[in-house]
This record gives C-alpha cells, sequence and structure tokens, in this order.
C-alpha cells in the first residue's frame, strides 16, 4: 500500500504544480464575457430574473456567474489564479473531512486530499472546461467543493448537537440544489437513503428542505424554453434506452479502469468505513448514482462535462462495495497507474468524441512540453486588444493558432462561416455588431 501511494502523492504534486504552472496562461472566454455583460446591462435582480425565466434554473451557479470580474480585471489575473485556488480549496477540504472522520493529522489529511486530487483529475470529462474556465468551474467544480464542505458540516453536527452546524448544513443544501442538476440528484438521493436509514426529524427536514429546493431548481421555465424539438413515441424511448447504456458504460469503464488502484492507494480508509457500515448499505449509496444517469438520459443526454459528479461519486461508493466483495482487485493497482497516462482512445466521430476514453495524463504532458503557452496568451491578448481599440462597428481579427489542448480555448467563426454563440458574445459585451475571425 505504501509504495502505491508514495507514487500517487508523487504524481499528484506534480500533477498539481503542472496544472498551477498551466493556469499562469489562462485567460478569459466565451461565457465569461458574456455573463458579465448580461449583468452590467441589466443589473443582479432583472440578469436572475432573466436568466430563470429563459434560461434554466441553476439558481447559485449561475448567479455566482454574474460576478465574473472580467470588466474590472483589465489585466487578466482571475483566471490565473482562481483555477489554482479552486484545486487547493479541493485538496484543503478533502483533508478537512479526512481528519474530521479518520482522526489523522493534518499532515496525513493533506497527503490524502493530495492523493483524492490526483483521481479526480484523471477521471475529468473535459479538464478545461472543468477547471480553466471561469464560469464552467462555477457550475460544476465549486459546487463539488461546497459538497465536501457539507460533508464536514455533518460530522460536525453529529459529533457536537450544536444547532450552528445543522442550520449550515441546511444553508448548503439549498445552494446546491441551485448549482447544478447532475449533483443535486446525487444530494437529494443521498438525503433520501438518510432519512430511510434514519428516520428523525433533522433528516426528515433536510430531505424536504432538498426537494423543495429541487423543484425550484428543476421547474424553472427557462428548462422548458431551452427544449428543442425531438421525436416522438417509441424513437424518442428507444434514444433513451441506448444512451442510458452508452453513458452507464462510459462511466463504469472509465471508473473500473482505475479502481484497483484507487483501493491500493485508500485501502486504509476503506477497512475503517467497512468496520462501520454494512454491504448492503454501501450498495445502496451505490444505486444513488443511476438517479442522475437516468435522468441524462431522459432529457437525452450523452456523456459531457456535467458527468464529472456522478463519475467521482460512482468512484467513491464502487470502491466500497468492491472492498467489500472483491478486495483483491487492488492487485493490479500497477495496471491502472498504466492505464492512466494512456492516450485518449479516439474511436468515437466529433459529434460524440465525448465518449473516447481519456484520463488527462497524456494531454497535461504533451501541454507542458509542446505548447507555446506563451504564444497563445499573446495571442489571445492581442486579439482583445485589438477589438477594444478598434472605432469600427466591425472588427476581423487573426485566428488563435497556437491552440492549447488542457486551457480553454472556443474559437469563434470566421467571416465565411455562420455567427456562433462565441461571436455574438464578444460582440455584445464589446458593443459591436461584427466580430469574426480572417478565413
Amino acid at each position: 500500500m505504501k509504495k502505491a501511494q508514495n507514487i500517487v502523492l508523487f504524481l499528484s504534486v506534480l500533477l498539481f504544480i503542472g496544472l498551477a504552472y498551466i493556469s499562469r496562461f489562462n485567460v478569459y472566454q466565451t461565457d465569461d464575457y458574456f455573463c458579465s455583460y448580461a449583468a452590467r446591462k441589466l443589473g443582479l435582480v432583472q440578469c436572475f430574473i432573466d436568466t430563470y425565466t429563459t434560461w434554466g434554473g441553476r439558481y447559485f451557479g449561475y448567479s455566482l456567474n454574474m460576478f465574473n470580474p472580467v470588466f474590472y480585471d483589465s489585466k487578466n489575473i482571475v483566471p490565473k489564479i482562481y483555477p489554482v485556488f479552486l484545486m487547493l480549496s479541493f485538496i484543503g477540504v478533502s483533508a478537512l473531512n479526512f481528519k474530521e472522520y479518520f482522526n489523522y493529522s493534518t499532515k496525513e489529511s493533506l497527503k490524502k486530499g493530495f492523493l483524492l486530487f490526483f483521481f479526480y483529475t484523471m477521471l475529468l470529462v473535459s479538464l478545461p472546461e472543468h477547471y480553466f474556465w471561469i464560469t464552467g468551474s462555477n457550475i460544476y467544480f465549486v459546487p463539488v467543493i461546497l459538497s465536501g464542505i457539507l460533508l464536514w458540516f455533518f460530522k460536525k453536527y453529529e459529533d457536537s448537537k450544536q444547532k450552528i452546524w445543522f442550520y449550515l448544513s441546511s444553508l448548503l443544501i439549498i445552494i446546491l440544489m441551485g448549482s447544478n442538476e447532475i449533483l443535486a440528484l446525487i444530494i437529494e438521493g443521498i438525503l433520501v437513503l438518510s432519512y430511510y436509514q434514519k428516520r428523525n426529524r433533522e433528516n426528515l427536514f433536510l430531505m424536504m428542505l432538498g426537494t423543495a429546493f429541487l423543484l425550484v431548481c428543476f421547474l424553472a421555465p427557462g428548462n422548458f424554453n431551452r427544449m428543442g424539438e425531438v421525436e416522438n413515441g417509441m424513437v424518442k424511448w428507444l434514444k433513451r434506452i441506448a444512451l442510458l447504456g452508452a453513458d452507464t458504460a462510459y462511466v463504469g469503464l472509465k471508473v473500473i479502469a482505475v479502481l484497483p488502484l484507487f483501493i491500493k492507494v485508500f485501502e486504509e480508509d476503506l477497512k475503517k468505513i467497512t468496520t462501520q457500515i454494512t454491504c448492503k448499505k454501501s450498495a445502496l449509496f451505490w444505486y444513488v448514482s443511476f438517479l442522475p444517469l437516468l435522468f441524462t438520459s431522459y432529457i437525452l443526454t450523452s456523456i459531457a462535462r456535467q458527468f464529472e459528479s456522478i463519475l467521482f461519486y460512482f468512484l467513491l461508493t464502487s470502491s466500497l462495495l468492491l472492498y467489500f466483495k472483491f478486495e483483491r482487485i487492488k492487485r493490479f493497482w500497477w495496471v491502472s497507474l498504466l492505464i492512466v497516462f494512456l492516450p485518449e482512445i479516439k474511436v468515437f466521430p466529433a459529434k460524440y468524441s465525448y465518449f473516447n476514453i481519456d484520463f488527462n495524463g497524456e494531454n497535461i504532458v504533451k501541454e507542458l512540453l509542446t505548447t507555446d503557452l506563451n504564444e497563445y496568451e499573446r495571442e489571445m491578448n492581442e486579439r482583445i486588444d485589438n477589438i477594444k481599440k478598434s472605432s469600427q462597428d466591425s472588427v476581423v481579427v487573426d485566428k488563435i493558432k497556437e491552440v492549447p489542448r488542457v486551457l480553454y480555448m472556443d474559437e469563434m467563426a470566421s467571416v465565411k462561416e455562420q455567427e456562433t454563440y462565441v461571436n455574438d458574445q464578444l460582440q455584445k459585451y464589446f458593443n459591436k455588431k461584427y466580430i469574426r475571425t480572417k478565413e
């Protein structure tokens, strides 16, 4: 166990240092501009109302994005430090929970936090959209960190019975139900199971609170406004069944690939948990993974960045279940270690590229070794400067030639292509009628 832990800890520290270095070249992108523009034009209250009624029900996630500082951050400082701050927050919150639940020292808890960060990063469907795109991080990464804080609050209340921890837990549940639908469904499933296993007034209240605000999120008019026309009848249900199978297969294959290494690294922790919980109870919490998978297939959504909470939760619960039933799988930890650094398996066309299994390791290494990150940052800053300084309503800029693998980059349409959302967002933010790239 120690050998595997030491190897992964070394890789975790290198991973963090590499991502922190890459963050140094991060810039504002796409929705960062639009969120800042909308909040500045409409005001926070009206922007919230318009978003909720026309765009979607993520009342906390979208509200957080309204504070995007691009308008005031002329030096582009926030995109460079925010990803590092969030990664450190994830490691720190993980360490807090290891210290609280397992009574580890601060040093050991931080070590465990770095180890968990390694596995979390390897599982990400879209590393650039999750870590480096500010508006994406606020929707998908920040809620994971807040969920860790919620777990810590639960433990503090369980140990002390002080009402302040219960009230803080209630507040975080309200916040998380409006962060993103996938994590909200996972939390709802956990709250229902917690009440099922321990039927007291506190658990009942939390379950009802979670359900109420889950409905606030799901029943937002904006969710229905964004639904497009789809086939009816049997064709729609066949598509749902196919997507459920494809999404489940992706999640299962990606998690199974790293499970031997995860079980080996966290063997001591899993052993402690198995002395406090039965296999049947662990299976019940494992089943919660299928709730968001059923939902995504029902609304005809294939693998994308929102699946990362499912992958992480599935890894945690599957590792415990397999430790009960098939502990010997840890012997193959070295196979998992090799797998996570394999290149992306490209077998699907561009439309379904998210189904290609990728553990991000190779992409990070290639980014550090081959991408001219200074040139990318220079090109992006030059583009924005040219748009700002132009006195014309129509602006044509150069294409970005040095496109990174890990930093988020979505190019706008050229002069001979139809306008995309990227063009539209920049046009509104910079008050231009026409912005395109050269052919």
